[in-house]
């Protein structure tokens, strides 16, 4: 973190005293904007600093130095780093009436001025919860704007109330430790692979872009990965357990019409089928016998043959 916070406050160096316009941010989305001071200035950095949105002659107070960037009940927070001289503005669940032109300040002093404008973007600005187990494997699915493809992806996750930066790259894929970040381009979306997934790794993760422009980093998603053992997980066995029983029972009940349909043709053959070799052997009694009479035959079996019918008669 501290080496990408160095290569922030390098890139804005470069256009302190500017009015900051950035990319637009995302409704739904969230937002970090930065505010370099410069901390060799012993007044400004022991100055009250606060954010104000402008309107008119008048300036808002938006928020005010806290002691965390990440606040869960607030949508704008501020952190003061003193040692470097950087203001960092957290904004979070953007919406359309975030836009407008703001002030870093110090006291009454102005230190930058930032213009900044949200828009709708179906693909992104979203919240959404994740459950992960012990020793698996967790996947975070980041989908970005098509006009911010070719800047720093990054995955940054909520430490004791500040925003840290796990993993950021500006090509296509790279691993840290247990943690690797694919870019899909033609998908216009990022994967970020956790593996061997332990308790620590529960919490609030942000996924989004650095654009070139340093004085914004834009997120796109806010995922809440939760993280369980794998016995914590009864609903989801039950739930394959019980598909496979109604898979059984609906297989069942096709089967058994079936079987019994099969079993009855089977019967009804054997009783109506005719044998030839008794046919010609009772013809010989005498007896008036149709094979193509049904009743004939069953009145001819149950009434006429037995053994010594089926004999030649003796002639007197």
């Amino acid at each position: 973190m501290k080496t990408f916070l160095f290569f922030t406050i390098c890139l804005i160096k470069g256009h302190m005293g500017d009015a900051a316009d950035g990319m637009p941010g995302i409704a739904g989305g969230s937002v970090i904007i930065n505010c370099l001071y410069g901390h060799q200035n012993q007044k400004t950095r022991e100055s009250a600093k606060s954010f104000c949105k402008v309107s008119g002659s008048e300036c808002t107070t938006m928020t005010e130095v806290k002691n965390d960037l990440w606040i869960p009940e607030e949508r704008f927070s501020m952190t003061d780093n003193t040692s470097l001289g950087l203001i960092s503005v957290f904004i979070r669940n953007l919406t359309v009436n975030d836009s407008g032109t703001y002030r870093c300040k110090a006291g009454s002093a102005s230190i930058q001025m930032v213009n900044f404008n949200v828009e709708q973007e179906p693909c992104c600005g979203r919240s959404e919860d994740q459950t992960a187990y012990i020793l698996t494997t967790a996947v975070i699915h980041c989908k970005y704007p098509v006009n911010y493809k070719d800047h720093l992806k990054l995955l940054y996750k909520v430490q004791n109330g500040s925003l840290e930066s796990i993993i950021v790259t500006l090509g296509d894929s790279v691993t840290s430790g247990r943690f690797s970040l694919n870019v899909n381009e033609q998908e216009h979306v990022f994967t970020v692979t956790i593996t061997d997934v332990s308790r620590s790794d529960a919490g609030v993760y942000y996924c989004g872009v650095h654009p070139n422009n340093p004085f914004f980093t834009h997120f796109f998603t806010e995922i809440q990965l939760h993280v369980s053992e794998q016995t914590d997980a009864p609903v989801q066995s039950a739930s394959v357990v019980i598909i496979i029983i109604v898979e059984a029972l609906v297989l069942l009940l096709i089967a058994v019409p079936v079987i019994i349909v099969a079993v009855r043709n089977k019967k009804s053959k054997g009783l109506l089928s005719f044998n030839p070799v008794f046919y010609e052997q009772i013809k010989d009694t005498g007896l008036p016998c149709n094979p193509e009479d049904r009743d004939t035959i069953t009145t001819v079996v149950y009434s006429c043959v037995d053994s010594s019918a089926l004999s030649t008669p003796q002639h007197k």
